[in-house]
Formats: C-alpha cells, structure tokens, sequence
C-alpha cells in the first residue's frame, strides 16, 4: 500500500506522494513516471491493480482520461437509454444522437468530479497528501470495466435483441427471458468489478478502510441517480 507521503531520505522532508524530487533539497526519491503506459495499466488494473494505481498516482502527465471519459460517457448514455426504457419504449426518444451524447459526457464529468472533491475532503481529514487531478485519475480507471462492457457486452446484445434491447411492449425480458437476464449478469459484473477497483484505489491511497467502503457504496448511489436523472431529460429535449 503506497503511504500518502514521500519522506526523503536525505533530508527527511514530507513530499506529496506524486513527486519524483524532494520539494526542499530536489533528490529523486523514486524513479521518474512521466506518462501513463495505457495497455499496460489496463492489463495491471486486472492483475495487479495496486501497482497500475501507483503508476497512476506517481506518474507527471495523467494522459488518456479524456480518450477513456468519452467511451464511459457512452456506456453510461446505454445505461441512461435502459433506465429511460419504461418510459420512452423503442420509439419515444425525441433528442438527437449527439445532443444526448453531449449531455450524458457533461453528466459524467459531473458524477467523477463531484466524487473526486468528496474525496478529497476524506483525503484532508487524514491527512493524505493527494490532489484533485490524482483522485480524478484514479476514478477514471476504476471505470475500465465499464469500456470493456461497451466493447463486448453491449454488441452481443444487439445482435442477439436487436431494436427489442429497448423495447417495453413487450420487454426483452419476456421476449427472450434466458439471455437478457444472462447478459444482465454480465453488466453487473463489470459494475462489481468497477466498485473493486474504486475500493482498491482508495486503499492503495492510504485512505482507512471504513472510509473506503463508506465512498464505494457512495459512488454508485451518485453514479446511477445522476444517470436516472439524465434519462428523464436527454432524450427528450
């Protein structure tokens, strides 16, 4: 677990833990991370996430946020359509594409950013050393498993439920009762996995377990009523 400070062993001074010199006599206290290896951190979050979040933390650039806030943006406007579904049915959407999508991208930096400054008010009572742009980071990642959902699951139920995925005359779930709630498994899977790895990114912060759990069960109550929210209100406008 990285401490949320760097102590210099020359001369004892406390560092932020994302410095690579000592603020007061410039000595490397760890080797240099300039950018963030994306591939890389993406297979470490599965095997070893403790080490991909360091990197996150310890490295200069926080490069890829926006490339991996655009593809979460567009799993949570599927997710924002599902929950839009007992309402809209197939036909009901009036908004365009874009606008919706513009929407649910502004809806997104509004959940990561609000939880990162509720972090950071947990961060100040213990005194860890963390900013804004690390607790951001550190979110964004946690959301992986959302991209990897985009990319694999949601496909497959196209092609399987095809314009019915967001029907409500019938549901999905009577037409093809088997594979909607299998695939609906799959999706809270992702979701779990995304939560294991908030909670882990907590810990390796240094932030006190119940803390942690008290912000893991926080993050998703924030998450899906900003996106109940939005649903009522994108694809109407």
């Amino acid at each position: 677990m990285i401490e949320n400070y760097t102590k210099c062993s020359k001369c004892n001074h406390i560092n932020p833990p994302h410095k690579n010199t000592c603020e007061n006599c410039k000595s490397y206290l760890r080797e240099r991370v300039v950018n963030i290896d994306l591939w890389k951190t993406l297979f470490q979050l599965i095997d070893e996430p403790n080490v991909a979040f360091k990197n996150i933390i310890y490295s200069e650039h926080k490069n890829f946020i926006i490339f991996l806030l655009f593809f979460i943006s567009v799993k949570n406007l599927i997710i924002a359509r599902f929950l839009s579904v007992p309402e809209l049915g197939l036909n009901g959407v009036t908004s365009s594409f874009i606008l919706s999508l513009l929407l649910t991208i502004a809806t997104t930096l509004i959940i990561v950013s609000s939880i990162s400054f509720i972090q950071l008010l947990f961060y100040k009572k213990q005194n860890i050393l963390l900013r804004f742009v690390e607790a951001f980071a550190l979110n964004t990642y946690s959301l992986f498993p959302f991209i990897v959902g985009l990319f694999i699951i949601f496909p497959i139920e196209l092609v399987v439920l095809g314009g019915d995925i967001f029907s409500n005359n019938p549901y999905p779930f009577q037409i093809k009762p088997t594979i909607t709630y299998l695939l609906l498994g799959f999706e809270i899977i992702t979701i779990l996995f995304s939560l294991f790895l908030y909670y882990k990114s907590l810990l390796v912060v240094g932030i006190k377990s119940t803390f942690a759990i008290t912000l893991t069960f926080l993050f998703p109550v924030l998450w899906f009523a900003a996106l109940y929210i939005s649903s009522k209100i994108i694809f109407t406008i």
